[in-house]
């Protein structure tokens, strides 16, 4: 029996491994998401077919976050598979036979056509009420006769809310910063309650009040799903803070979002809003959201609405302003690492010994997302340059849809023994893990349309605090935040020379590792604690409150 695997995300390890246990001994081959993204129908049938499928395998990071599902199945059973598997990285399976799916596809398919259509019409009539309710309103004004005091109070209430589910958003930065802001804004007193459509990794829900409202994996489209599950969301979001309204609403800008507007207007408290960045840009140049006319007034009203936008850097305020956003409405606030969790000394020696480093051997770490502004694909062929003689070993922490191509470099080159994939590693092991490291590596990419790089990298952060020799662009905030032959040494975005002569300049001397890694942690320490980042936020509010009492 022959086992076709398509990875579409997650950790691409833990697949191969689930599939070997659910088919023991079978013959398991694989189909690149490369090959058939963008295909046409035709030609990716075609090379499914190519491959004489018995069992069709699907896996995704969550499957209740997948759209599509239908046709994915109808896709392996066109292909002549017999069997049909969709799986998780969460342990979730869903088998059907190939005559099921055949036999119930149609329906399925047009009754989720129906909801989408429904959603999108929906959609588009509550965005032209909230429109009208946001500029008559100017959501928060109604707050200030409950603020009388506020300024001074130390117990805040807040709700986060962190809406639409995605690829990458249990690891990685998105879930470094929820976790750094909750523990950080809960230890300067403020009590917080999540709301959200999933568990966060690493969250003490013994500490923090957690609401989920689960996502339906319904949408014939990318914008459908996001649009549908934004009204499921809201919806639930709304009805849990008009019970209990916080001090302020506190949400993860996310696409196709307005459950913190609505919730505002409902309970006249402020929202607060964290924009990581435009989601019309990454819609147009990594993530193919479709329905921008639609998307970029749902982001303008998000903007409109904000009582306060935290943006993570200089170059976000400055594109903040150049769409009109004024300046006063607008707080830089860069990502930040809890300082006591990443320090050197937290299990790395014994994580050395299991991954089989040996003395002799620099291990130099990347920790992140696989995705288009990571640089991984630039590490991977910096890699490559390296003498063969260089006693070096790489460990890639995280997944992504780039995993695949990294790991076609490397293997090409004749290097997969220099390499190890950690996968996704659970939140509380993620220093070990780079404690274990020597060297750390953050080899982000300018942006691919020639915008001005507006990111604030949490792994920047978390590397410094580690106290290791650090290699990274000379980027935006990057170059910014390090000082080159002072806390790290920086290359030029892009020049895998350069990059591979750094790691190897670094791997062949631990003084200069260890005079660059403390005054790296020095200044972690000093300037970018996720303390200084809620501060920035409860000063904020207090400042707010304080003004709208006056008002």
């Amino acid at each position: 029996m022959k086992v076709v695997l398509l990875s579409l995300s997650g950790d691409l390890d833990y697949a191969r491994r689930a599939l070997r246990k659910h088919y023991p001994g079978e013959e398991l081959s694989e189909i690149r998401r490369a090959e058939v993204e963008g295909a046409s129908s035709k030609t990716r049938l075609e090379r499914l077919r190519a491959l004489k499928p018995d069992v069709f395998a699907v896996f995704t990071e969550r499957l209740a976050w997948q759209r599509g599902q239908t046709a994915l199945a109808l896709y392996g059973a066109l292909a002549g598979a017999k069997t049909i598997l969709l799986f998780d990285s969460h342990g979730t399976m869903k088998e059907e036979s190939r005559a099921k799916v055949l036999l119930s596809a149609p329906a399925r398919m047009a009754h989720e056509a129906g909801l989408s259509a429904t959603a999108i019409a929906r959609s588009w009539r509550l965005l032209r009420q909230l429109e009208r309710a946001v500029e008559k309103s100017l959501v928060g004004q109604a707050h200030a006769s409950v603020v009388q005091g506020n300024a001074a109070r130390e117990s805040l209430s807040i709700t986060y809310l962190r809406a639409t589910p995605g690829a990458g958003t249990q690891f990685g930065g998105a879930s470094s910063h929820i976790n750094g802001f909750i523990n950080a804004a809960s230890g300067q007193g403020a009590k917080v309650r999540l709301i959200s459509n999933d568990r966060i990794a690493g969250l003490d829900e013994s500490e923090t009040s957690l609401t989920i409202i689960e996502p339906e994996p319904l949408g014939t489209t990318r914008a459908a799903f996001d649009l549908h599950n934004n009204l499921v969301f809201t919806r639930g979001a709304v009805r849990e803070m008009s019970l209990t309204p916080p001090d302020f609403i506190y949400q993860r800008y996310s696409r196709f979002t307005w459950a913190g507007i609505e919730a505002s207007l409902l309970t006249g408290r402020p929202l607060f809003l964290e924009y990581n960045g435009s989601e019309v840009w990454v819609g147009r140049h990594w993530d193919a959201a479709g329905m921008f006319p639609l998307l970029e007034r749902v982001e303008r009203l998000n903007l409109k609405a904000a009582a306060r936008i935290f943006v993570v850097s200089e170059v976000e305020r400055r594109n903040l302003l150049r769409a009109r956003v004024a300046d006063e409405k607008i707080v830089v606030n860069p990502n930040g690492v809890d300082v006591e969790k990443f320090r050197p000394g937290v299990g790395g020696q014994l994580l050395r010994q299991e991954l089989g480093i040996t003395e002799d051997e620099t291990l130099a770490g990347f920790v992140g997302t696989f995705g288009p502004w990571h640089g991984v694909l630039e590490l991977a062929h910096a890699v490559t340059l390296l003498p063969l003689d260089a006693r070096v070993r790489f460990l890639l922490i995280g997944a992504g849809k780039l995993r695949e191509e990294v790991e076609r470099v490397v293997r090409e080159a004749g290097m997969m023994d220099r390499i190890i994939f950690a996968g996704v590693v659970e939140h509380e092991r993620v220093p070990a893990y780079l404690d274990a490291c020597d060297v750390l590596v953050s080899p982000h990419i300018p942006l691919g349309d020639g915008s001005e790089f507006f990111g604030s990298p949490t792994k920047l952060f978390e590397y410094m605090a580690m106290g290791k020799g650090i290699v990274a662009s000379r980027l935006g905030q990057i170059g910014d935040v390090l000082a080159d032959e002072e806390s790290a040494l920086l290359v030029e975005p892009g020049d895998v020379k350069q990059l591979s002569e750094a790691v190897l300049r670094l791997a062949r001397s631990s003084e200069l590792r260890e005079r660059l890694g403390k005054a790296a942690r020095e200044r972690a320490v000093k300037h970018h604690t996720w303390t200084h980042n809620a501060r920035m936020v409860l000063d904020a509010y207090r400042s707010w409150a304080a003004n709208a009492a006056h008002a």
